[in-house]
């Protein structure tokens, strides 16, 4: 075998070995998405339901205080004022500190879903 026929046979082996390492890589790639794209999914899924679970119990207990109020004070409308107005001053309350209540913790959890390593969001 000549010099050029095995100066051909390794280039060819290389490049062979970088097919396969680049194909490994994209398939490795396409397993990290996956994974990242299911967790994000189930997440979603479980936090959709324990919303509803959640709405459904704070909305029996919303009309059981407002029953309870309005036997308390001989006035079933009045109750019911009273739960809607406790629910407007926590209305209120999340509108102002929406940034620090709902959206930090929201933008960390992405953070953490899709940059597990990264732990360093403090900022405003």
């Amino acid at each position: 075998m000549s010099a050029k026929e095995s100066i051909k046979d390794e280039i060819n082996e290389i490049k062979n070995e970088l097919e396969s390492y680049v194909q490994n890589k994209m398939d490795l790639t396409k397993l990290h998405v996956a994974e990242d794209l299911s967790r994000f999914s189930s997440n979603i899924a479980v936090r959709l339901v324990m919303f509803y679970i959640g709405f459904f119990v704070l909305l029996f207990v919303s009309m059981a205080a407002a029953f309870a109020i309005g036997n308390y004070t001989q006035s079933t409308e009045l109750g019911f004022i009273i739960v809607g107005g406790v629910y407007f001053v926590i209305g209120l309350i999340f509108f102002f500190f929406r940034g620090i209540l709902i959206q930090r913790p929201i933008i960390k959890s992405f953070i953490h879903l899709f940059f597990p390593n990264y732990s360093h969001y403090d900022k405003d």
